[in-house]
């Protein structure tokens, strides 16, 4: 029994889900945060994080949780902001929308109910959100509570205790009934379970722990599971740190399973990583849910982090979307090429790639640098530098990143004097 419930690899998977063990390259297509802490005085002007999102009637709304305080000090609370896109979001005039009575309890990771595919579900009218609560920095114990409302700005009292020792759950209805994934916080390292109710009230947890630790880049816990049921299978994305000795960097991984019990971790796990040249985002990313939207990609919104010192545990929300294991992007160029290579050169924080002007010759030639991770030395970032032909350069400044989605072939190379002597580059020509 005990095998059973164990996460394992991709390789490992039955063959079902094999389609799902592809390349996530997920796409940040935001400038900037989509959320940002409130101004001084308001109740998120420190803290911010987990957004729980629904899609209704042509408009997105997302709800946080936000706090003010020293991280010893904080108090969360609900916030609620709502966008036309999914990507530019405005918050609401009387957040917050939901606390506790006593001023003490936070209100933490909420999560609506949801069909299979991410989207809201209403009953009776009304949405369902479970969410977490703690006395923080006064009591480790984490305890779940639900919230019922008709349009997501007025919300009942908290329930009494439903759980104790959960933290963010994510909650779908499914043919068992409801279905509830959150990491148990009871001691570490922290687990992921799973948990089956009736009536989302009265909650039966499933013997043995759903994911625990099993992949070198996860370190101490196993936290903020967001699941969906497509096609018959179940997905689920989920943070822990990544190799953080000093807990400074955190990431995504991805697993999938046909029964929601038994997990399978995706190879290429981290899917989506912290990118250093967004300075809101340069350490940490998680706490957040994913969405399939009606023309079939995944949308992830997210929480992150930047650089220590951290004053600001979390510090903006942001969002990044997938194409999904269909429409697949075209495949990356390798790095460094070889000559008749073919692939993209796409921006892809989890792989430490992206892409720089260093100088442009004309307006069909430029000199560009591609940096990326090189796994013969143990993943340090480094950079090859290419000249680029037949790609028009009128939007390229020498200094500024580019984003290039066409399909680059390796044709040959192209050399240069320099003070220093002969310099060659690879040649890049669209395909």
């Amino acid at each position: 029994m005990a095998i059973a419930w164990t996460s394992t690899a991709a390789a490992e998977a039955p063959p079902e889900l094999a389609r799902w063990f592809v390349p996530q390259p997920w796409q940040r297509d935001a400038e900037g945060p989509i959320v940002s802490l409130g101004s001084p005085g308001q109740f998120d002007d420190m803290h911010i994080f987990a957004p729980a999102v629904a899609q209704e009637n042509g408009r997105f709304q997302l709800w946080y949780s936000g706090s003010r305080g020293t991280p010893g000090n904080r108090v969360f609370r609900l916030g609620l902001a709502t966008s036309a896109d999914g990507k530019q979001f405005e918050k609401h005039s009387d957040n917050p929308v939901l606390q506790f009575a006593d001023a003490a309890h936070s209100v933490l990771t909420p999560a609506l109910l949801r069909n299979p595919d991410g989207t809201v579900l209403r009953e009776n009218g009304k949405l369902r959100m479970w969410f977490a609560a703690a006395r923080l920095g006064k009591s480790g114990l984490h305890t779940l509570h639900e919230s019922t409302s008709a349009d997501g700005i007025h919300w009942d009292e908290p329930s009494p205790v439903l759980l104790e020792n959960a933290y963010c759950p994510t909650v779908m209805k499914t043919d068992r009934g409801y279905e509830m994934w959150f990491s148990d916080v009871v001691r570490r390292p922290w687990i992921i379970r799973h948990a089956v109710s009736a009536d989302g009230r009265k909650w039966n947890v499933t013997p043995g722990p759903a994911i625990v630790l099993s992949q070198e880049w996860e370190a101490e816990v196993l936290v903020y599971p967001t699941v969906l049921k497509i096609d018959d299978a179940y997905l689920m994305w989920y943070g822990s740190y990544d190799n953080a000795i000093r807990r400074e960097t955190t990431a995504i991984g991805f697993a999938a399973s046909l029964d929601g019990r038994q997990w399978h971790k995706h190879p290429q796990n981290p899917v989506h990583r912290p990118d250093p040249k967004r300075p809101w985002e340069s350490n940490y990313v998680g706490s957040g849910c994913v969405m399939r939207l009606p023309d079939g990609t995944f949308r992830y919104w997210y929480a992150s982090r930047k650089q220590p010192p951290f004053l600001n545990l979390y510090f903006a929300i942001n969002t990044a979307h997938w194409a999904g294991p269909g429409q697949q992007l075209p495949a990356l160029l390798r790095l460094p090429p070889q000559k008749d290579d073919v692939g993209t050169l796409a921006a892809d924080a989890s792989l430490g790639r992206s892409v720089d002007v260093l100088e442009v010759i004309d307006e069909d030639d430029a000199i560009i640098r591609a940096w990326y991770r090189d796994a013969t030395a143990g993943g340090e970032s480094t950079f090859i530098d290419l000249w680029l032909r037949g790609i028009d350069t009128k939007g390229f400044t020498a200094g500024n990143e580019i984003k290039l989605s066409q399909t680059l072939h390796v044709t040959g190379n192209q050399s240069i004097d320099t003070t220093c002597g002969r310099r060659s580059f690879w040649l890049l020509e669209p395909k």
